[in-house]
């Protein structure tokens, strides 16, 4: 159909009219995960002429099963169509586009992030980036470094988890992740959450900026690290259930606090490394005996020394 003064501005009749751009705000006043976006061929970079703030918002658009908006970051590369056809004033983004980054932009000039330095300062950031304008990998692809495992670009990820590691218990990273079979999603401030398909190194992995995480091997098994304090509430019962052993390293003090009866049942119970047998209620004592050498009476004559004790508890200094 021939665009005509009745369809030029309905999308859909008019040829649908396309468009790529970047993303140079996404601070939507109304909450949409709207961003401002600098489309080439229909937008001047010149900033002087058409600054940032006089772009139209577009509308980012949203799987049917994710109702939560999630927008671009400045300076990504978008496409998407005008809804209002051939005016070019209501944009909807599709999909944004990787790419490789071969210089930093210029705040100055448009298709650039615009932000100041006040705006960087107040913007989330990486543990392991300076608050520069995007992008600030350059030379290399803009998917995830989790994603990709290159061995030329670490993940900062993997690096700050290996520094960090608790010799005593904590295991190495079961990260081996092939691409493209590592699904990875990661903030802007440095949150990471992995859901790893590669063969024979399957895992999951949520992590946390400042180094806590809970991952997940490929044989089930969990490694957890906090960072900090943990605290857990229980309002129920709680019941826990182990086929081998159990090791616990503290390194200050360990308070147990119990309003009701705790009752410790073992085959043996060593205290201290204790090689002597706790005494027990009726337990034979030396209570100033001559030292005869009978059966309860083993020691030397009023010593004063408890004669037995208990066989599976002992007790060290």
């Amino acid at each position: 159909m021939e665009p005509t003064e009745d369809n030029k501005d309905f999308a859909g009749k008019n040829g649908f009219i396309w468009f790529v751009g970047v993303v140079e705000a996404i601070n939507d006043p109304l909450k949409l995960g709207r961003c401002r976006v600098r489309c080439v061929g229909w937008h001047t970079e010149n900033k002087s002429l058409l600054p940032t703030e006089s772009l139209p918002w577009a509308q980012v658009m949203l799987p049917t099963n994710n109702t939560n908006p999630y927008p671009p970051r400045q300076s990504d590369m978008v496409v998407g169509f005008f809804a209002d056809g051939q005016n070019g004033q209501d944009a909807i983004i599709i999909g944004t586009l990787p790419g490789i980054p071969l210089s930093a932009g210029n705040p100055q000039q448009g298709f650039c992030d615009p932000r100041t330095t006040t705006e960087l300062a107040a913007a989330p950031i990486k543990p392991d980036e300076s608050a520069t304008n995007y992008p600030r990998k350059l030379d290399e692809p803009t998917t995830s470094r989790l994603a990709r495992n290159d061995t030329d670009y670490p993940s900062a990820i993997n690096v700050a988890k290996k520094a960090k590691k608790a010799s005593k218990v904590e295991p190495d990273s079961y990260y081996a992740a092939k691409y493209p079979y590592n699904n990875v999603y990661e903030s802007e401030s440095g949150h990471a959450l992995e859901f790893d398909d590669t063969k024979d190194a399957e895992r999951i992995h949520l992590y946390h900026r400042s180094g806590s995480y809970v991952e997940y091997g490929p044989l089930g098994d969990r490694a957890e690290r906090i960072q900090r304090n943990k605290f857990t509430v229980v309002v129920g019962d709680d019941s826990v259930y182990v086929q081998g052993s159990v090791k616990m390293y503290v390194d200050g003090d360990y308070d147990l606090n119990v309003t009701g009866d705790i009752r410790i049942n073992g085959k043996t119970v060593n205290i201290n490394q204790g090689t002597m047998g706790a005494a027990r209620i009726g337990d034979t004592a030396d209570t100033g005996d001559q030292g005869t050498g009978s059966d309860t009476d083993n020691n030397s004559a009023g010593t004063n020394v408890i004669e037995s004790g208990s066989g599976t508890v002992f007790i060290g200094d």
